[in-house]
């Protein structure tokens, strides 16, 4: 059910003849062709050439067709930096990762197109002959992409009246669209700037006439000149003030030599408005001049002239940008991309332009990558936009374009499962940026400090084996023994060949342990949750849960086909007003008693309350806490004392108990009847006799070596002291559990890879486990960490402080 792409037929032979000079094209042609765009005229591109700017890599298409020219295209290969296109990445956790990946997403990057000016870098004089000169130019762009190592390859700025013929070959090329940065586009019809000036509403008149007031009101002079070569560096500071304030994307890094070039190159295709205060420039406008268009290429300010604010001349030099395209007796002014709101100010409109991108190794990151820009170029809210000067102006449907571009990347038809699959890319973005760190393989036991299969020893500061048992001779030696007497495996379910005498002696054990009367075992934790809930609750049920609640205690109210009622974490009085929302219905309150990802801890005893109250029934989930909290290690109900009033515990064996699997505990008749009807429990295999064995010889550590439980605890607080001593935002909550927030996912993965490279482990948390204000590190302490290893990990985050911006002490 994958989509099928039209292909272009009947597409005969096209030569490219490439070249890598300027001075090698048919430039008669280039120069003879009236339709071909401003940008591509070589003029123009000889100015970004030979001022050498990004050192770029020019590569030149001519197309020929039995030595009959049939259009040109321009080509370079960009070092890009694509981090500037996210928008939800903060500019200093950008500047961090940057420091310690200087190629974060910077690709070389083969393009069509043009590095300071907007338009389709492919030129062909007969439409006819499009087809097979896209043909021409992608093979071309796969031998460049080949020969420089370059990892993707870019078509860019194509109009969105061509999608469907750019698509038609592209896209069984290995292409995929992206709705890219639209260009701003006023057409011009007004005789002078007054008459402009006076189709505006009031509002804006006034606004622009205000502008334009700059002599009277702050002495600043204006001069429009061809000849600025003796004023290049000046431009190019002013310039840099600009770049360097964006907050948009940005890639150009022009210098003296660009500004320069084009004062000696161009002539009379290029022109600055010069603003001047007491004889020095402090803004300027530089603009390009076409057959019929007058481009808006750049601009600079000095942010230190004392009337920067008040003088507005940025837009002051649109208007008088818009006043010599009418002198000139131009068709249309383009304003670019980016900062759109003044240039629809202005009255211009925007031109929807897609890019075409390929990854060159791998197809599935040229889908992933034509995803991410997608969601990062922000397009502008163009419709009804109240600076729209004619009535019945015609604007693009941004957000219909948008949509249809985004179902262009699908690989999967609508109806096909298989699209969600499909439109998912986080993990290859990660990867694309060359952070992704996920699915660590280890080789050993998880203990105080672990090694990897790169043999390199690491400070473990992420693991859930809370009481370091996984490796204690005890353990080992009694899931061992397991396997000599009963083998591997149950191989069935509880209910009918599945139960050996051991798990039973396992669940009198756990229920003596907790002070209940009676417990089921699960295979999993994430089953137990499942099974218990699906259980207890039906349809019509309501089951009050805590935002930050486990996935699976979430899953297993959706299984069970109950209303699911969310309160904010850890706010009860929002839980109250739940309760009271839900009088005369059956209800269960569900919460985590020690949250995973932060570390806090759930007030159970008003908890207990609400439930008493209002007549709801209370489930909890200490699979965190057991083995950890409270007096005897019973977890968060023991600690708080209201273990006789909950009504059902869960817990699992995966975390302190260094195992694998969960149980349900309670009464009796509760937990028999989850027995006969639930059907994680019902219809899996028991868990395994050496999984058995080994929770039972945990069960003897934790009543027998209260030590650990405070050596956790010990640890952690340490830690999170010392953390909060060197800056960090690491709330400690008097848990095992201490969270280091940074408040981004991608710089919590890379510096999660960072901290690997220098020698500590630690979790890196984000959407969905918690929001994306939470996001950072999940730290968490063991028993058996070793003050050397936990001073070494605070050495690494010492070393580290420094890049988030805590300074120095």
């Amino acid at each position: 059910m994958s989509l099928a792409f039209p292909v272009s037929t009947a597409v005969s032979s096209v030569e490219a003849r490439r070249c890598r000079a300027i001075t090698q094209i048919h430039r008669a042609q280039w120069e003879g062709s009236r339709q071909i765009q401003t940008p591509l005229r070589p003029e123009f591109l000889q100015v970004v050439e030979q001022s050498g700017i990004n050192q770029l890599k020019h590569h030149y298409l001519d197309f020929l067709k039995e030595d009959t020219w049939l259009g040109c295209a321009n080509i370079f290969i960009s070092s890009t930096d694509f981090a500037t296109f996210d928008s939800k990445l903060p500019a200093a956790a950008r500047e961090t990762i940057k420091r310690w990946y200087p190629d974060f997403m910077r690709f070389d990057v083969v393009e069509c197109g043009y590095f300071t000016m907007i338009g389709e870098g492919l030129h062909v004089k007969d439409p006819a002959d499009l087809a097979a000169c896209l043909k021409s130019l992608h093979e071309e762009m796969d031998a460049i992409a080949q020969e420089q190592g370059a990892q993707f390859q870019m078509i860019r700025d194509v109009p969105y009246e061509r999608f469907d013929e750019y698509m038609a070959v592209l896209r069984p090329a290995g292409f995929y669209p992206a709705l890219g940065f639209p260009n701003s586009v006023l057409d011009i019809s007004w005789k002078s700037i007054e008459e402009y000036l006076t189709a505006l509403n009031a509002k804006t008149r006034l606004k622009f006439r205000n502008s334009m007031k700059f002599k009277e009101k702050f002495g600043i002079e204006v001069e429009c000149t061809r000849d600025f070569a003796q004023h290049a560096d000046r431009l190019a500071t002013l310039w840099r003030n600009v770049n360097r304030n964006a907050k948009d994307y940005s890639r150009e890094l022009l210098d003296e030599a660009f500004f320069r070039c084009c004062a000696q190159i161009l002539d009379d295709r290029c022109e600055v408005l010069l603003f001047k205060y007491e004889g020095e420039v402090i803004a300027f406008m530089l603009n390009m001049i076409g057959e019929d268009d007058y481009i808006v290429l750049d601009w600079g300010v000095d942010y230190d002239f004392p009337h920067y604010k008040d003088a507005n001349l940025y837009r002051a030099a649109t208007v008088l940008s818009l006043q010599r395209a009418i002198e000139l007796e131009k068709k249309r002014l383009e304003l670019g991309i980016t900062n759109y709101t003044p240039k629809m100010t202005l009255g211009a409109t925007v031109a929807p332009l897609v890019y075409f991108v390929k990854n060159s190794e791998n197809p599935r990151h040229s889908r992933s990558f034509a995803r991410m820009l997608s969601d990062n170029i922000v397009q502008p809210d163009n419709a009804g936009h109240d600076a729209l000067l004619r009535t019945g102006m015609q604007v693009a449907d941004l957000p219909a374009i948008e949509a249809r571009i985004k179902r262009a990347q699908d690989d999967y038809l609508d109806d096909d499962l298989f699209n969600r699959v499909g439109r998912y890319f986080r993990a290859d973005s990660m990867r694309i940026g060359g952070i992704y760190g996920l699915y660590p393989e280890f080789n050993c036991a998880q203990e105080s400090s672990i090694t990897f299969t790169d043999q390199r020893k690491r400070v473990l500061l992420g693991t859930n084996s809370y009481l370091g048992a996984a490796s204690h001779p005890s353990v080992v030696n009694a899931a061992l023994r397991a396997i000599q007497r009963y083998g591997s495996g149950c191989s069935g379910s509880p209910l009918l060949n599945g139960t050996l005498d051991i798990h039973n002696l396992l669940e009198d054990e756990l229920a003596a342990f907790l002070g209940c009367e009676a417990v089921a075992l699960c295979s999993t934790g994430y089953q137990t949750n499942l099974a218990g809930l699906s259980a207890l609750l039906q349809q019509g049920d309501v089951a009050i849960m805590d935002a930050r609640n486990h996935r699976s205690l979430f899953d297993g109210v959706k299984l069970s086909g109950a209303d699911c009622l969310i309160h904010r974490h850890a706010d009860l009085d929002h839980m109250e007003r739940l309760l009271q929302r839900t009088r005369g219905r059956r209800r269960m309150i569900v919460t985590d008693s020690l949250f995973s990802m932060e570390g806090t801890i759930a007030d159970l005893r008003r908890i207990c309350d609400l439930a008493e109250t209002y007549g709801a029934r209370v489930f909890v989930d200490e699979s965190h806490a057991v083995g950890v909290l409270g007096e005897t290690g019973r977890g968060v109900c023991e600690l708080q004392g209201v273990s006789e009033r909950v009504d059902v515990i869960m817990g699992t064996f995966s975390k302190s108990f260094a195992a694998l699997g969960g149980f349900l505990a309670g009464r009796e008749e509760v937990i028999d009847y989850i027995k006969h009807n639930a059907g994680g429990h019902i219809f899996s295999a028991s868990l395994p006799p050496s999984v058995i064995e080994t929770v039972r010889a945990v069960l003897e550590l934790i009543r027998n070596e209260p030590e650990r439980r405070a050596g956790i605890l010990e640890r952690a607080r340490y830690m999170a002291n010392a953390l909060q001593e060197m800056g960090y935002n690491a709330p400690y909550y008097g848990s095992q559990i201490v969270p280091v927030i940074f408040g981004n996912y991608t710089l919590a993965l890379a510096a999660y890879k960072r901290f690997m490279d220098h020698g500590v482990y630690v979790n890196p948390v984000g959407p969905p486990a918690v929001p994306e204000e939470a996001s950072g590190f999940r730290t968490s302490y063991i028993a058996t960490h070793s003050w050397d290893d936990l001073n070494r990990a605070l050495e690494v985050f010492q070393k580290h402080r420094r890049d988030f911006g805590y300074g120095d002490r």
